[in-house]
């Protein structure tokens, strides 16, 4: 089963969940209280809570109210992190691992991972025009956007491209990324 953590939209969530089958994704967790990603949650049927980030007075406490939504999830081999607009202190990932060691938890990336790390991927392709960008999923470490590839899809970013239509035209490959990864973490996975 899968716990999705996502900040905002929850468009990736959403295709997904209509993608995978029934109950493969259990909770959703948010970090902001009026993200779209909860209601659409709710309106698939899957539990979501939310632990907003403004509720807590430092980075450590939110880590630890984080874990707490994690221990009332329901039993769980995969946190996804999809559009989750915060990063994990090594504190913290220790501390998911130590918990729920056979826990892999996979990130979605705007970016090619050796090219770009952080948030805005999509917009820093449109800002140097690179001919060739990318999206892809990789393990979460301490280092950011730094943790083994799992899966990659190009994206040729074209000469009339915004951002808005960049990330339309990334959109669906975010998607096909996601569920190579699952597949292939669910074939790894000891039966």
């Amino acid at each position: 089963m899968i716990v999705v953590l996502s900040s905002g939209q929850g468009r990736t969530f959403e295709a997904l969940a209509r993608k995978l089958p029934a109950g493969a994704i259990g909770d959703v967790i948010s970090n902001v209280e009026t993200a779209p990603v909860r209601a659409k949650a709710r309106a698939l049927g899957i539990r979501e809570q939310c632990v907003e980030n403004a509720d807590y007075p430092s980075r450590a406490l939110h880590e630890d109210a984080i874990f707490a939504a994690l221990q009332a999830c329901s039993s769980f081999s995969v946190i996804a992190l999809l559009g989750y607009m915060r990063i994990f202190s090594a504190t913290a990932l220790q501390r998911i691992y130590q918990r729920w060691p056979q826990v892999r938890i996979i990130n979605l990336h705007p970016a090619p991972p050796s090219l770009y790390k952080g948030a805005h991927g999509l917009a820093h392709a449109i800002a140097v025009r690179a001919p060739l960008w990318g999206v892809s999923v990789h393990e979460v470490t301490e280092h950011l956007d730094s943790g083994p590839l799992l899966a990659y899809r190009p994206l040729p970013v074209l000469p009339t491209d915004t951002f808005e239509s960049l990330r339309e035209r990334a959109h669906p490959l975010e998607v096909e990324a996601v569920v190579e990864t699952l597949e292939t973490l669910a074939r790894r996975s000891p039966t």
